[in-house]
C-alpha cells in the first residue's frame, strides 16, 4: 500500500514539474512574441521616420539644383566649358541646364544653398544601437552609404564653396556689384571669367553629389515601402 501512496505521489510530482515546465515555456514563448511585436513596431516606426526625412531631403537637394541650373546656364551660354570636357558628363545631365536668365547674373558670385540633411531617425537608430531591427542588410547598407558617405561628400564640396565664394568676394567686389551678363560676355577671355567657370565648376559636383543623394534615396524609399508592405 506503501509503494503504491509513494507510486501516487511520484506521478503527481511528475505531473506537477510538467505541468510548471508548460507553464513556464508558455510564459516565454509570450514574452517573446510580445517582444518580436515591440520590436517590429519600433523598425516600422524607424523606417517610417526615415523615409519621411529623404523625402524632405529630396524636396532640398531639387531646391539647390534648381538655384544652380541659373549658374550652368548663364556660364554655359559664355562657354559651354561643361559640353566640352567629358569628365562633367553634360550629355547626361540635361536637367542641369535651363533656359538662360541673364537678370540672375549675381548669382555667379554667390554660393548655392547647403543641404543640410534630416538625421534625427537615423542617428537615434545609431545611438540606440537599434541597427538590428532592420532585417533586411541590403537596405540598411543603402541607408548608412546615404549618412555615412554621401552626407560627407557633399558637406565637404560644400566647404570648398564657400572658401571660393569669399575669395571671390575680395578678388571681385567691385564687378560684383556693378557688373552685367553683357559685361561677363565681354570678358569671357579674362581672369574673372576662369575664376567663375572654376567656382561654378564647384557648383556642379556640388549638384552631382546631391543628384547621387537624390537617387540613392529615392531607392532607399522606394526598399522601405516594399518593407512595409510585405
Amino acid at each position: 500500500m506503501e509503494q503504491n501512496k509513494a507510486g501516487k505521489y511520484l506521478k503527481y510530482a511528475i505531473g506537477e514539474i510538467i505541468l510548471v515546465v508548460i507553464g513556464i515555456l508558455i510564459a516565454l514563448q509570450i514574452n517573446n512574441w510580445n517582444e518580436n511585436r515591440k520590436d517590429n513596431n519600433m523598425s516600422i516606426q524607424f523606417l517610417m521616420g526615415i523615409r519621411a526625412d529623404l523625402k524632405n531631403d529630396i524636396e532640398l537637394a531639387d531646391s539647390v539644383l534648381r538655384l544652380n541650373k541659373k549658374s550652368f546656364s548663364i556660364i554655359s551660354s559664355i562657354d559651354s566649358v561643361f559640353h566640352k570636357k567629358s569628365v562633367y558628363m553634360a550629355k547626361n545631365h540635361d536637367d542641369f541646364f535651363g533656359q538662360l536668365d541673364t537678370l540672375d547674373f549675381e548669382q555667379l558670385f554667390f554660393r548655392p544653398q547647403s543641404f543640410r540633411p534630416i538625421n534625427g531617425t537615423y542617428n537615434s537608430l545609431i545611438a540606440d544601437g537599434k541597427t538590428s531591427l532592420i532585417k533586411n542588410k541590403m537596405l540598411l547598407d543603402k541607408i548608412q552609404l546615404i549618412h555615412s558617405e554621401n552626407h560627407k561628400r557633399v558637406a565637404s564640396n560644400y566647404e570648398v564653396i564657400k572658401d571660393l565664394e569669399v575669395k571671390l568676394g575680395f578678388a571681385y567686389s567691385k564687378e560684383k556689384q556693378t557688373w552685367s551678363y553683357t559685361d561677363l560676355n565681354a570678358a569671357k577671355s579674362e581672369k574673372i571669367f576662369y575664376d567663375l567657370v572654376n567656382f561654378t565648376s564647384e557648383k556642379y559636383w556640388y549638384s552631382l553629389n546631391l543628384l547621387r543623394i537624390k537617387e540613392n534615396s529615392i531607392e532607399v524609399i522606394r526598399l522601405i515601402d516594399k518593407e512595409l508592405s510585405d
